[in-house]
């Protein structure tokens, strides 16, 4: 049975007062709604005690030594990746047989908790010093300029996020109660697209595997014609990050000849990218209109994307300094 709440100095002091006029335990009981037991235990201990106050360190005492403690608190931080067992093998080798349950209960008192390492892009010491320059350097860029870009793929069936059901322990099988997958996720399509603070650009789907040329075609179509869409004006800048086909001699020349202006763009930072944030509301509200094939896929997700509040990119773009 689990420890139970505490009653207050208040009632416990009245249960002995009381019980000093001559009232019985069952009397007490009645009258302050308490238990026999629980007003046997509280004179019990006044009349051992002679106070109904809690006395200081009355709880279990700590097995491991306040040195030995801080030692490993000190090995954690520095080897964070340390797992249970391999800090009770050293803590033992200090002199200390603790169980694992032990050590979580002194890490945890630290404020020390098992969580799963988060996953970001490898930076090197040069993208590091890269990103600061990129920073510095556009700090008080006027972002509304820029007309972002990106490409992603979009399962069928690939949703990965956890679904939850409502059921009873025997019918984790029912066919109502499964979240169904496939292999590769059903197909996928591949969609370029690119958004200001003014809007959605366009949304168009790749086929077959994307190269230079295939990109140059897609930017041919699709990016003038959207910064027209969204009347970016003549001083716009195009953001593309630098994937193989987008730094290609013939992707650079192509954008030269048709006199596009590119926004530098630091090596591996996806995260730099505000049009991330789209994709995973797009996936989203795909995933929730439930498409059957692959042309159905294409057609959702252009339906979601023109309806993508614009609230959405002005927000994205206004705090992008953030980011930074």
């Amino acid at each position: 049975m689990g420890k139970t709440k505490e009653h207050s100095i208040q009632v416990r002091q009245m249960c002995v007062d009381l019980h000093r006029s001559g009232n019985g335990y069952k009397k007490i009981a009645t009258h302050l709604h308490l238990s026999v037991s629980t007003v046997r235990g509280i004179i019990k201990k006044f009349k051992i005690t002679g106070t109904v106050v809690n006395k200081s360190g009355r709880g279990r005492k700590f097995i491991l030594p306040p040195r030995t403690v801080r030692r490993m608190i000190r090995e954690i931080k520095s080897s964070p990746k340390l797992t249970v067992t391999e800090l009770q093998q050293m803590v033992a080798s200090w002199g200390h047989e603790v169980s694992k349950t032990t050590i979580r209960r002194y890490l945890h008192a630290n404020k020390l908790f098992g969580r799963h390492a988060r996953k970001k892009t490898f930076l090197t010491h040069n993208h590091k010093r890269k990103r600061l320059e990129f920073a510095k350097q556009y700090w008080d860029f006027n972002w509304d300029r820029v007309l972002w870009s990106d490409e992603t793929k979009i399962e069928l069936f690939g949703n990965k996020c956890c679904k939850w059901v409502w059921r009873n322990t025997r019918a984790e099988y029912a066919e109502k109660h499964l979240m169904p997958t496939v292999k590769y996720g059903g197909g996928s399509v591949m969609l370029w697209a690119c958004f200001s603070s003014k809007g959605p650009g366009n949304l168009v789907r790749v086929h077959g595997i994307m190269n230079a040329l295939k990109y140059q075609d897609i930017l041919k179509q699709n990016l003038v014609a959207s910064a027209r869409k969204l009347k970016m004006g003549r001083h716009w800048v195009f953001q593309q990050d630098n994937d193989p086909k987008h730094m290609a001699r013939s992707t650079q020349k192509w954008l030269t000849t048709h006199r596009i202006k590119l926004l530098p763009w630091p090596s591996q930072s996806p995260d730099l990218n505000p049009i991330e944030n789209l994709w995973g509301e797009l996936k989203r509200r795909v995933q929730r209109r439930g498409p059957r094939s692959l042309d159905d896929l294409e057609r959702l997700c252009k339906e979601e994307w023109s309806k993508i509040p614009l609230s959405v990119f002005s927000h994205l773009v206004k705090h992008y300094r953030r980011r930074l």
